[in-house]
């Protein structure tokens, strides 16, 4: 189990370095980190799901 967990943790350590070593650069430079077709996308489930807690709100 205590190696699973140590699996789990240095997993957890390389995205983040993964992230901080491609994403953090690139986003100082102002380049966009999402495509268009994924910009739309987030856009999309973020505006379905602020209808839905409106509605969940509105039933209460």
């Amino acid at each position: 189990m205590v190696w699973l967990i140590l699996a789990l943790v240095i997993g957890v350590a390389l995205a983040g370095t993964v992230i901080g070593l491609v994403a953090v650069p690139a986003r100082r430079e102002g380049r966009e980190l999402l495509t268009e077709r994924a910009e739309e996308m987030v856009s999309s489930v973020t505006e379905r799901r602020g209808r839905k807690v409106g509605a969940d709100s509105d039933a209460e």
